[in-house]
């Protein structure tokens, strides 16, 4: 049957999240499939509901979910900040719309500087990797891994500081060239941009790096 996409909304193209809960609902990795999908425009509930099944199907511990279930992760979404109505799908021959769900914004960038992931198993296992690695770059010098969780928190938080402080002084012909790329890109970018503006305007820091290693 033909159908005609009804759009009442136009997303943001970069917003900055800076509540907590918003932030913990756009990382908890059952939602994940529900905004990767959105990237490619409004969906209905059925739309999204095939997405996420076949992006589970590549990520372990993740399964396909019910429209009950996808419905009520968009209402958490929604609540947050995330995930909008955006207008309606009507069917030609039908009186009854269905709703279409969208992204408020292109691109999120989380203000998450808390230091409560980096007291994680996870966030350790990565200081201790990084430590390693690098640990090949000063002549196989031993990581001190208490040091290199330090120095990664820090590190983390001065690369968001850095990144949201010139997305947030960004001219209308920056914002155009973001979102010419796709989002793969746009992730590049924000690391490229958070670590160049380290390097530059907080060298001290870099430095530190050094006494991590024995």
């Amino acid at each position: 049957m033909q159908s005609q996409d009804v759009i009442s909304f136009q997303p943001e193209r970069i917003k900055i999240i800076r509540d907590k809960k918003a932030i913990e609902a756009l990382y908890d990795p059952n939602h994940y499939p529900i905004i990767k999908a959105l990237r490619k425009g409004p969906m209905t509930v059925r739309e999204i509901e095939k997405a996420y099944k076949k992006e589970a199907k590549g990520i372990e511990d993740l399964d396909a979910k019910s429209d009950k279930t996808i419905y009520r992760y968009l209402k958490v979404l929604e609540k947050a900040g995330l995930v909008v109505p955006a207008g309606q799908r009507v069917v030609m021959g039908k009186t009854a719309t269905e709703t279409l769900f969208a992204r408020t914004a292109e691109a999120f960038l989380g203000d998450d500087t808390s230091s409560e992931y980096w007291e994680t198993d996870a966030a350790k296992l990565i200081s201790k990797i990084v430590g390693k690695m690098l640990g090949k770059s000063y002549g196989d010098r031993t990581p001190d891994f208490a040091c290199m969780e330090k120095f990664m928190q820090k590190w983390d938080r001065e690369t968001s500081k850095q990144t949201l402080a010139i997305m947030e002084t960004a001219d209308e012909e920056l914002y155009d060239l973001f979102a010419s790329v796709d989002w793969k890109s746009k992730n590049k970018v924000l690391s490229f941009v958070g670590n160049f503006a380290v390097f530059l305007n907080k060298p001290k820091l870099l430095e530190a790096l050094k006494n991590c290693f024995k």
